[in-house]
């Protein structure tokens, strides 16, 4: 008896560790409870309707903002943001004021832009090497299972955050979470848009899913849910990892 107990003691020890975000923590990414809390050093996926990708962009620029200002994430350091020459040319490249809305002026932002999908996926992996980078973001439409877990594997080697921005597919990456991200109506408070997007958590490695009406918050860097729907509990469903 003592055996087995001992035996399911490490089993325990092991799925701790092995635990999405277990050896670099997890961030809050408002002070409400209503939304879970991001797992760091992993990589995250942010996908947006084909065609559109202005509402996933936000809500990925909303994401690393608020992870270059956490503590535990190289809090201050740069985000490395990648993504293909050709996009940039046929759909425009980021907007920088509205990146700065968020926080992300051009003094903490890194920007490759690269000739294949292959190059893009180099230079992410790169940069979850460099600990001095609180987020690396990458534009890809269709990386791949394997690629995609190199990233994972690399996010949580170097503890740097990953987030995957792409349209949305139903091919399988090895992200932790799957963000899909839809415009909401814009709140004006003060003279100011506040940004609004319904957010539906597809995926989240042993946690729950569920759906919000999620803001910005400029003057506190991170995100709350919309009043209208703030009291609402979303459907939750426990999946596997």
């Amino acid at each position: 008896m003592a055996l087995a107990a001992t035996v399911q003691e490490l089993r325990a020890q092991v799925r701790a560790i092995e635990a999405p975000g277990a050896r670099a923590g997890a961030m809050t990414l408002g002070h409400q409870n209503a939304l879970p809390d991001l797992a760091l050093g992993c990589l995250h996926e942010v996908t947006g309707d084909p065609g559109d990708l202005c509402a996933a962009t936000g809500f990925a620029a909303g994401l690393v903002a608020r992870l270059s200002q956490h503590a535990g994430a190289g809090a201050g350091g740069p985000v490395l943001w990648c993504g293909r020459a050709h996009e940039t040319h046929e759909h425009g490249g980021l907007y920088a004021p509205g990146l700065d809305e968020f926080g992300l002026g051009p003094e903490r932002l890194l920007v490759v832009r690269a000739r294949t999908d292959t190059q893009v996926l180099w230079a992410m992996e790169e940069g979850l090497r460099c600990r001095a980078l609180s987020a690396v973001v990458g534009e890809l439409d269709d990386p791949g299972f394997t690629p995609s877990r190199r990233l994972q594997l690399a996010a949580e080697a170097g503890g740097v955050t990953a987030v995957l921005l792409r349209t949305r597919s139903a091919a399988a990456t090895g992200a932790v979470t799957r963000w899909h991200v839809t415009s909401a109506s814009t709140r004006q408070d003060e003279e100011m848009n506040v940004p609004r997007w319904q957010v539906q958590l597809e995926r989240h490695r042993g946690g729950d899913l569920g759906g919000w009406n999620v803001e910005w918050r400029n003057e506190t860097g991170d995100f709350s849910v919309a009043a209208s729907v703030r009291d609402v509990q979303p459907q939750s469903t426990k999946i596997a990892s």
